[in-house]
């Protein structure tokens, strides 16, 4: 998948130039003229021209905030850091979008890095990179690959920022010593970068490192995040006093339209047939009401009920099924579907199913939450399958993630059947980030609709990291051996150049 919002400048020329692969986006001829007089002063070294250019051309980069990620790579990309200090004095986005403010916030903390004065100026940095989570935190469309680089430099940050320097002797170079507390927030940071981006090389290095210097103290490494203090919920089910057969009876389900299933729907009852208990999650907000890419007057919905109606007829007899519904208001009572597993025969939930229409929000977030305990306490698989065309619109977007890492903490897994096709525009990047980050726990399977009506297990979405903030290794020292409880460093270790923050393209 190649956006083009103006995430695609941290993609195509931006942060992520070299792993990623993609076309170029051109400029419009106002912001390739700018960006041009841009590069021309950039060579300078007085600040005030360049100053000056962005005060001039305000609005245009406002609105054109890809050309703002030009400009800031191609001048750290060329070592004129100072010149991003000195142009991020004031903040273009003002009264923007949370995304367009985050961006703002990331490259500051990266020029506060950078900064003349070395490791002093990590406290504001520290500062600029809580500014950008934050923003994040608030967006409707934040890319969560950029979400985990943020976290990944703000734990760097909670560690560096905070050090008190010291000399072992006159003749060695301070180092920094930060208290044991500070390793607990900077490992909360890292575990927060792999929920993003699991696949994030250098949070996971980093993460490495604290746990070796907690294994060398003998303290605990904390559990991984949101699956600390679990306890085994769920419902005492007396199996075998189910009258089974009238459970999964399907001798009375509604005729299914199978033009409206999406092609090789078979792909998914593979899927599903692993599993002994399956929750189907399905979105009945109201945007479910619009028409899909192929056939006449065909709803997302229609597509949707046929398939949980194939599911409900042709799963294996001894698999117990249950649903929720997504829709109507933002909270956790309003449920048009409320079924736990084994309290509804397929029969009866088939004609519940056929005789409800999509209406109202998306609590996505909320209603999954609600699903943990929906299962049995047997020990067996057990699948949250959900089916949907978009993300949370009730303010939960941001802990999607967080959901699916607490489901899989309890041993239930979360595959996904998307509606959204895989196409250049913001919202399906960021919801393929964010299915990436729920699926990924527990192994689960994206499924995407295609523009001809398939089904699809692969995506094009793969996230990537460009923040390679790396925690200097552990200093042995004898200092280090007196202050067991302290994390130590070379300070000459955490100064590092630009291209040891970001990967660059010139």
């Amino acid at each position: 998948m190649k956006p083009t919002s103006f995430r695609t400048g941290w993609l195509l020329i931006g942060l992520f130039p070299i792993l990623l692969q993609a076309q170029s986006i051109p400029f419009d001829s106002a912001a390739a003229v700018t960006f041009s007089e841009i590069r021309s002063l950039a060579t300078s070294k007085n600040s005030k021209p360049l100053i000056q250019l962005f005060q001039e051309h305000r609005k245009v980069i406002r609105q054109d905030p890809i050309l703002f990620d030009t400009a800031m790579n191609y001048l750290l990309a060329h070592d004129r850091h100072d010149l991003v200090a000195d142009l991020l004095q004031y903040n273009p986005f003002l009264m923007s979008q949370h995304d367009k403010l985050a961006l703002f916030y990331y490259y500051r903390g990266v020029a506060d890095i950078l900064h003349k004065r070395g490791w002093p100026s990590y406290k504001q940095a520290e500062i600029s990179m809580t500014a950008a989570i934050r923003e994040l935190g608030r967006s409707q469309t934040p890319d969560y690959g950029f979400f985990s680089d943020v976290h990944n430099a703000q734990g760097y940050l909670s560690l560096t920022a905070r050090g008190h320097s010291t000399k072992r002797s006159e003749d060695k170079e301070p180092v920094c010593i930060v208290r044991h507390e500070f390793i607990y927030q900077a490992i909360d940071h890292f575990q927060r970068a792999l929920m993003y981006n699991p696949d994030n090389p250098y949070a996971q290095r980093n993460l490495d490192t604290l746990e070796r210097k907690l294994a060398l103290l003998g303290l605990p490494m904390p559990p991984p995040l949101f699956q600390a203090d679990i306890i085994r919920g769920g419902l005492e089910v007396a199996f075998d006093s189910l009258n089974i057969d009238s459970l999964h009876s399907t001798s009375n389900i509604p005729v299914l339209d199978y033009s409206l299933l999406p092609k090789n729907y078979q792909l998914i009852l593979t899927e599903l047939s692993q599993y002994n208990e399956i929750i189907l999650c399905l979105d009945l907000s109201g945007s479910m009401d619009d028409l899909v890419g192929w056939g006449l007057e065909t709803s997302r919905f229609s597509v949707a009920q046929n398939l949980a109606l194939f599911i409900a007829m042709k799963l294996r007899q001894d698999v117990f099924l249950g649903a929720i519904s997504v829709g109507q208001d933002c909270d956790v009572t309003s449920m048009v579907l409320d079924y736990p597993i084994a309290s509804v025969s397929r029969e009866a939930f088939a004609l519940h199913l056929n005789s409800i229409r999509p209406y109202g929000n998306t609590p996505l977030n909320r209603r999954l939450r609600l699903t943990k305990d929906m299962f049995s306490t047997r020990s067996n698989k057990k699948l949250v399958f959900l089916v949907s065309d978009g993300m949370d619109t009730c303010n939960d977007l941001g802990d999607l993630c967080a959901t699916a890492a607490m489901l899989a903490g309890h041993g239930i897994d979360l595959s996904v059947f998307s509606f959204i096709n895989e196409t250049l525009d913001e919202e399906s990047r960021t919801a393929y980030s964010i299915y990436n980050c729920m699926t990924t726990p527990s192994e689960g399977k994206i499924y995407k609709i295609t523009q001809d009506g398939g089904v699809a297990d692969e995506i094009d979405y793969v996230p990537v990291s460009n923040n390679i903030l790396e925690l200097p290794q552990l200093d042995t020292s004898i200092l280090w051996s007196n202050n067991p409880i302290l994390f130590q460093f070379e300070i000459e270790g955490v100064v590092p150049p630009v291209r040891r923050i970001l990967k660059l393209k010139e």
